[in-house]
């Protein structure tokens, strides 16, 4: 292994930048982050990899994501092999692609800095253990478990996955940050309301519905709820097959479901919001995907003051706005009957509604605290090190 001398002046620092969709006009976190580095470090360039196709495909099978996979782990060798950067920054997408950069960049001593959105090889391998492999789910954790270490810091959304990432490597830095949005001037919180103590429920859910997120609980939540209220669920985009779902929970339940498409803009969420006059946002979570993925859609509600309804495991952002701030109401996905019947009592409350609804918007104003700007500011240092 060879090291190779670093500038003492630090008069340019070239950082590879490798993220499927680097290259998207949806991607805001990745611009802001290189243009707040550009903004603080002299000398700053920072050369991105990225897929060919740079709009968003579900399915890691899709072709599309298919030909973006090896048309990345192609060029990040090509990077380090012909012109090696003085670090790089590597987002978890698509799958596996820390790990190919991290053994690549150890041949030149280049210190990585993973950026982990979602766990892979760790979703691979627990989807490869529910089907009898576990041979092979341990072959996969195997191989990130001695990767781990070859990262300077590895960034995570949340607490759950940053104490997974620790438990298979102390020695790795770990540095619990969550996503962020680009805010617009339009946004403003819901107009306050009362919550009439005999009215209506409102939910909302906005954005897909995919296979990690367990309706179970929450179906039984919602049961426990149409005794004590009429409730009504606001569906807001999404695929076909979220949507089928969601009409059958909607049956089995008792409750009303309402479909609307896609907002074009994320500001045009408030409209419907206020349409519907939505008491709370629906955040669900598999206790699966516990640690591996991170659900962002929480701040697309208490942005505008929306409280969370949450449905999952512990250590997600989701879980701090209603256990660290009060924003919201949450339920394990394993609770007792008894706890579902407080919690029903408890969100029908229209004193505790309000209460939420404060805290959320306090919970808000913290997660908008945490952007590109603080990040950099991790990074910056390191970067330069």
């Amino acid at each position: 292994m060879s090291t190779r001398p670093k500038a003492a002046d630090h008069s340019t620092l070239r950082v590879l930048y490798i993220f499927e969709f680097a290259d998207s006009a949806d991607d805001g976190m990745s611009r802001s982050l290189l243009e707040r580095l550009r903004a603080t470090l002299p000398g700053f360039t920072s050369p991105c990899v990225h897929g060919i196709f740079t709009t968003y495909s579900p399915g890691g099978l899709n072709p599309k994501r298919l030909v973006n996979l090896f048309w990345v782990y192609g060029w990040v060798v090509m990077h380090l092999l012909w012109r090696p950067p003085d670090a790089i920054i590597v987002r978890s997408s698509p799958p596996g692609i820390q790990i190919w950069a991290a053994w690549w960049a150890s041949l030149n001593s280049v210190p990585v800095f993973c950026w982990l959105m979602d766990y892979h090889p760790e979703i691979e391998a627990r989807m490869l253990a529910k089907r009898g492999l576990g041979w092979m789910a341990q072959v996969l954790r195997s191989i990130d478990e001695t990767s781990l270490p070859r990262f300077r810091a590895v960034i995570v959304p949340d607490r759950a996955m940053g104490d997974l990432v620790r438990s298979r490597s102390a020695g790795v830095e770990v540095f619990e940050h969550p996503t962020w949005a680009e805010k617009s001037p339009s946004r403003s919180p819901l107009a306050a309301r009362n919550h009439e103590p005999t009215g209506r429920l409102c939910l909302a859910y906005a954005g897909n519905l995919g296979k990690a997120h367990n309706l179970e609980p929450f179906g039984a939540l919602l049961s426990e709820l149409t005794r004590l209220r009429p409730v009504e669920l606001i569906v807001v985009g999404g695929s076909d097959e979220g949507a089928a779902r969601f009409r059958r929970l909607g049956e089995q339940a008792g409750i009303r479901v309402v479909f609307r498409p896609r907002v074009p803009r994320f500001e045009q969420l408030r409209d419907v919001y206020t349409e519907f006059r939505v008491d709370l946002g629906v955040v669900l979570l598999s206790d699966d995907s516990a640690g591996v993925v991170s659900p962002s859609k929480f701040s697309g509600y208490i942005d505008f003051g929306l409280p969370l309804l949450y449905v999952g495991p512990p250590g997600t952002n989701a879980a701090e706005v209603c256990t660290r701030f009060g924003g919201g109401f949450w339920l394990s996905s394993h609770a007792s009957a008894a706890t579902r019947s407080d919690l029903a009592a408890s969100i029908i409350s229209p004193d505790r509604l309000e209460a939420a609804a404060k805290s959320a918007r306090r919970a808000s104003e913290h997660f908008a605290s945490l952007n590109q700007d603080t990040l950099a500011a991790f990074l910056a240092p390191r970067l330069t090190r």
